[in-house]
């Protein structure tokens, strides 16, 4: 759907005679305008919240980047701060080798944080932190991603049932 929905936004920019980088996105935002109007009948629900979604979470994470790299820029030329790094293993609350390398990329691309390994037999993930004061503010700050994440990923499904062996099916 979101492939229809720029193809929708290069072709209605390019009749408007605006085919640049703005007019592609300003048709984008009007073709969403339209979808969303008519998301009952059209039966897009889930699309549009998967948008939505999307959005914020890369706006929220943009956000994160800038922050991570203001507290590198500190760390590197403070004379008077001495990083703490640290390895800290963590169990992710979706265990999976596909959500793993999602996360793990994201936290390679947050300053001062990378993913090291994941164990799937376990769902463990160790990271390193360039800044670690402490292991639960390097937790809380990856469980804030996982977390974002899998509202993202998880909009529009179905909610989980209870199966007969305790856990849940998605």
């Amino acid at each position: 759907m979101l492939g229809l929905h720029i193809l929708l936004a290069v072709g209605l920019a390019a009749f408007a005679g605006a085919a640049s980088p703005l007019g592609v996105a300003a048709a984008f935002l009007v073709i969403y305008g339209a979808l969303r109007l008519a998301r009952q009948l059209l039966g897009i629900e889930r699309y549009l919240r998967r948008l939505e979604l999307g959005v914020a979470f890369a706006i929220w994470f943009l956000g994160e980047i800038f922050r991570a790299s203001l507290d590198v820029a500190r760390i590197v030329l403070a004379r008077d701060v001495a990083p703490q790094p640290a390895v800290i293993a963590l169990r992710l609350h979706r265990p999976g080798d596909r959500f793993a390398t999602v996360l793990g990329g994201l936290l390679t691309l947050t300053p001062g944080t990378m993913a090291l390994d994941y164990r799937p037999q376990t769902g463990v993930m160790y990271i390193h932190a360039l800044d670690a004061g402490s292991a639960e503010s390097v937790e809380a700050g990856v469980r804030a991603i996982e977390r974002r994440l899998l509202r993202w990923l998880d909009a529009g499904s179905t909610p989980a049932t209870e199966r007969t062996d305790g856990g849940t099916n998605p």
